[in-house]
């Protein structure tokens, strides 16, 4: 009882009890603010259109093939996870793993967005479908392509969202 009684004496003493009251005072209203930002749409409704471009430049990349195109909407901590293989983690695995992609494959997919979902002010996540064809070099084979895709996205310091996870699987069997 006797700690008690000092540490309310502590905080609740002078100069020290008004201070914390109103950093609490300051903490409830900005959050009240981002509830209310929230609230009113404009901040989603710029998180979306932000995420749709990322994702539109995406594709865009994959399909002009260069790793270069790519790299720049990755996280510095970035996570490719493709089907078959090993995640490839940070951007020297993410930039190598898709340099060997483009170097057997040529895509022209088109990506659709099922749902884009911002949970917190920096992270969302996004669940699209694309389709379209895959030329493969190796064989001079053109394959049907049709995958669902699941990005989880954060926005950096410069405010700019960016892929933070990316996987995907085929929705058609191999060989079809």
């Amino acid at each position: 009882m006797e700690g008690k009684v000092a540490l309310e004496e502590h905080f609740l003493a002078g100069p020290r009890h008004k201070l914390g009251i109103i950093s609490w005072v300051l903490f409830v209203a900005l959050g009240y603010c981002h509830i209310a930002a929230s609230r009113d749409g404009s901040t989603h409704a710029t998180d979306e259109s932000d995420i749709r471009s990322m994702l539109t430049a995406y594709n865009t990349a994959l399909n002009g093939g260069e790793t270069s195109m790519v790299m720049p909407l990755y996280t510095e901590d970035g996570v490719f996870m493709p089907p078959y293989s090993q995640s490839a983690v940070g951007q020297q695995a993410v930039r190598s793993a898709y340099d060997a992609v483009f170097q057997e494959l040529r895509f022209h997919v088109k990506f659709n967005v099922a749902e884009i979902v911002v949970i917190a002010p920096t992270w969302a996540f996004v669940r699209t479908n694309s389709a379209g064809t895959t030329d493969h070099r190796s064989t001079g084979k053109t394959t049907a392509e049709s995958n669902q895709e699941l990005f989880i996205l954060r926005k950096d310091r410069d405010a700019r969202w960016r892929i933070a996870r990316y996987s995907f699987s085929p929705t058609s069997p191999p060989g079809n």
